[in-house]
């Protein structure tokens, strides 16, 4: 898998005593990662943010979301929407990893096995990061991402990582607990975290850089008609990590013994029966 750009802070830079960790940040599109965690990002300067769909297709198609955006057709919309990511990023002190893969409106999807080899390599590349993913919520793209993340997870890639949520999709009813459902069904546990235990200056200051940071996607906020209330909400976040074997186990166990239980008194679970 080839990238299209490689800049940030790579393995070996130093970090000045007591100052906020550096993050690698898993963006599904040019936008998802100051959307979804801007404030963040503007916490912790020195942060690479990689986002996985930012290929431009080999034909200059045109797609109903990139006219709504104000381009003519893909190369135009790409080229302009890397300048923005670049302008967003810097603002937040951050810079930018883009892969090749194409996003979803482009007529190509990755498997995630390939994405989840992708992200491996880069998170091996800048292993002193502290590693932020999607949860992967309400958009295919996000959903395909957000299972490569947790692939990640489940054969030992990753330890941990943090997650967000993703923004304007997680307002959708539902959508969140569905996400969440996902976690668990992989085997993992989620468990919120603050912001703040990252250490940060004051929510006022990281809020007007988020605001400045978000006009620099002027295209997608022209298709949008204006980004959605949601961006402005607080951002959340969650804690990651695979459920130990013991604790798996533990929990089959009791699983058992409550279907046998059941059966004993007559009880049936539509679960157990599908």
């Amino acid at each position: 898998m080839s990238l299209r750009r490689t800049t940030g802070v790579a393995k070996g830079t130093k970090k000045k005593p007591n100052a906020p960790p550096r993050l690698f940040v898993v963006s599904p599109h040019l936008d998802d990662a100051v959307l979804s965690c801007g404030n963040l990002l503007a916490r912790c300067a020195g942060s690479v943010v990689c986002t996985v769909f930012a290929g431009r297709p080999r034909e200059p198609m045109r797609t109903e979301w990139d006219a709504a955006s104000g381009f003519a057709d893909a190369h135009e919309a790409i080229a302009a929407r890397w300048r923005e990511d670049e302008t967003a990023l810097a603002l937040c002190g951050a810079t930018a990893v883009w892969l090749d893969f194409l996003d979803s409106q482009y007529g190509e999807t990755p498997r995630v096995d390939d994405v989840a080899e992708a992200l491996d390599a880069q998170f091996r590349r800048f292993d002193e990061c502290v590693p932020v993913c999607p949860l992967g919520l309400g958009h295919c793209d996000h959903e395909l991402v957000g299972a490569a993340c947790r692939q990640l997870l489940d054969s030992g890639r990753l330890e941990r990582y943090i997650a967000y949520e993703d923004a304007i999709y997680r307002a959708t009813p539902g959508v969140l607990s569905d996400g969440l459902a996902r976690v668990a069904q992989a085997g993992l546990r989620a468990r919120p975290v603050r912001a703040s235990a990252l250490g940060a200056p004051t929510l006022r200051r990281v809020w007007a850089t988020k605001r400045s940071a978000l006009r620099a996607y002027s295209s997608q906020a022209r298709a949008f008609s204006g980004f959605p209330p949601d961006v402005a909400r607080i951002e959340r976040f969650w804690c990651v990590r695979p459920i130990s074997r013991t604790q798996r186990g533990v929990g089959e166990k009791a699983k058992e013994l409550s279907n046998d239980r059941s059966q004993s008194l007559g009880v049936s679970h539509s679960s157990d029966s599908e």
